[in-house]
């Protein structure tokens, strides 16, 4: 594996990987990552090895029992994964975000490990939501990038290969685990990895707000989610002083979501929050209540979002942390949806979903190589830019407004094979997170975002229609 083949700004640090591989397996894993990014088309293992000019020093099966034979704790990886992430762009926090979803990756062949009929959402929604494939539960952190891009990016770490019950080849020996339940092991694996101190915030859909993840959850975590609409309420116990008999665990049964929304009784509160990008006018209700059969005798938050222009439905959201406030509930709950931006990039970008393998240890690795290159790829990214470096966006006619960074204009800036930035003239570099946050240069005090849009202008940006289709996906290549 010749030098030529690992370009300098993308270096993976082995010393941080070494207690997880042997010698040769390290040096795999190195290549490997950053091929999975250096590749375009279809990420098959064959096309990474081909990328990265692997097979010219070794021979390709090499590579291959790497996935399949290898001895290595994919958990371990993503321990590391995880430090680096936090350590990158949230030191010193006091709480974490992390955002829990699953996906489908769609493949073709009777003896695929875990693979089998079942729920696609990214299905038409003209046909039924069905695929035949290998299901993936993943975690990733929520972050912010403030003066890089206006979106919530999820950076994924870790992941669980899901099977259905009626999956063609499963694993002989071993407990058979919901996806709810692999996502409790995902959470409390987490919170084994950081500090007391912090507490681990954890965002989910309706499909995972259940008692797995609410009852007995490890202490230090609170859970934002989306409550169901038949969901049985129940009011506060109030003390019973001279009650003989156990405590009441519950109190009164509390009307329906449904018909709380529709009364005419109910004090709505009219806000104007910040949802997906935009600013929306919306009617908040907030109370306190027991949701028994999901998350026992536990008071949880619970806040009904309403919009009077009818362009959202009416949604009921609840929170473990009683002290949050009804408008932070609902933004933090919008920062899920950067896990569905994080899952469409994966696989059109970095090819998650293509590798066609069939051995267990194999079919749950591989898909794990782009989870981990997408999140260092972002992590690389935030470092060019805290080094006081200028922002070069890949730029086209039609995008002459364009502000915001995507995944794909960051892996197009690493596959021109150098830098993303070009260094500002007196410029001293940002030394912290909190630089980034304020937009300012913290020695200069200097507005970061404005030199950014000064020094950026259409002159400098790139018209070629090869570097085009660097920048968009496979589908906005066929359109092209």
């Amino acid at each position: 594996m010749t030098k030529r083949n690992l370009p300098q700004p993308f270096g993976i640090d082995k010393i941080r990987f070494s207690d997880c591989f042997t010698a040769p397996s390290l040096r795999h894993f190195a290549v490997l990552i950053t091929g999975w990014v250096l590749t375009v088309g279809t990420h098959t293992v064959s096309q990474v090895i081909l990328a990265t000019g692997a097979h010219e020093s070794e021979h390709f099966a090499n590579i291959y029992k790497f996935f399949g034979k290898a001895k290595w704790d994919p958990d371990k990886i993503a321990f590391e994964i995880f430090k680096v992430i936090v350590d990158s762009l949230l030191p010193d926090c006091t709480e974490i975000e992390v955002v829990i979803d699953d996906t489908l990756n769609n493949c073709v062949g009777k003896k695929i490990f875990g693979a089998g009929l079942q729920h696609n959402g990214n299905a038409p929604k003209t046909g039924k939501p069905i695929g035949y494939g290998v299901c993936f539960v993943i975690i990733g952190v929520a972050v912010r990038l403030p003066g890089i891009s206006n979106r919530t990016f999820c950076l994924p770490y870790a992941a669980r290969l899901w099977w259905p019950a009626k999956a063609k080849i499963r694993p002989k020996t071993g407990v058979y685990k919901t996806k709810s339940e692999l996502a409790e092991e995902l959470v409390r694996l987490t919170r084994s990895w950081i500090d007391s101190s912090i507490t681990l915030r954890v965002i989910v859909d309706g499909g995972y707000s259940n008692k797995h993840l609410l009852q007995d959850r490890p202490k230090g975590v609170h859970i934002t989610g989306k409550l169901r609409m038949d969901a049985a309420l129940y009011d506060l116990v109030e003390s019973e002083s001279g009650r003989n008999g156990r405590p009441r665990k519950k109190g009164a049964r509390l009307p329906t979501l449904r018909s709380i929304f529709n009364s005419g009784d109910t004090k709505w509160d009219c806000n104007r929050i910040k949802m997906y990008g935009h600013e929306t006018t919306i009617l908040v209700y907030r109370f306190n209540a027991i949701w028994y059969k999901a998350a026992g005798n536990a008071p949880l938050s619970i806040v009904l979002a309403q919009d009077p222009r009818g362009k959202y439905p009416d949604t009921a959201f609840f929170d473990t942390d009683i002290e949050a406030s009804d408008i932070v509930t609902i933004q933090r709950y919008t920062r899920r949806w950067g896990t569905e931006i994080t899952n469409r990039e994966t696989k059109g970008l970095l090819g998650s979903a293509d590798p066609q393998c069939r051995t267990e240890k194999a079919v749950t690795r591989t898909p794990l190589m782009a989870y981990w290159s997408y999140s260092l790829l972002v992590v690389w990214f935030v470092n060019q830019f805290r080094m006081g470096k200028e922002l070069l966006i890949p730029g086209a006619p039609w995008y002459l407004r364009k502000k915001n960074i995507s995944a794909p204009g960051q892996a197009w800036h690493f596959l021109q094979g150098g830098s993303p930035c070009r260094v500002r003239p007196n410029q001293p570099p940002v030394s912290s997170v909190a630089g980034i946050e304020e937009g300012v240069n913290e020695t200069t005090g200097q507005d970061i975002r404005s030199v950014h849009r000064e020094s950026c202008g259409p002159q400098e940006r790139p018209h070629s229609p090869k570097q085009f289709s660097l920048v968009t996906s496979r589908s906005s290549r066929r359109r092209c």
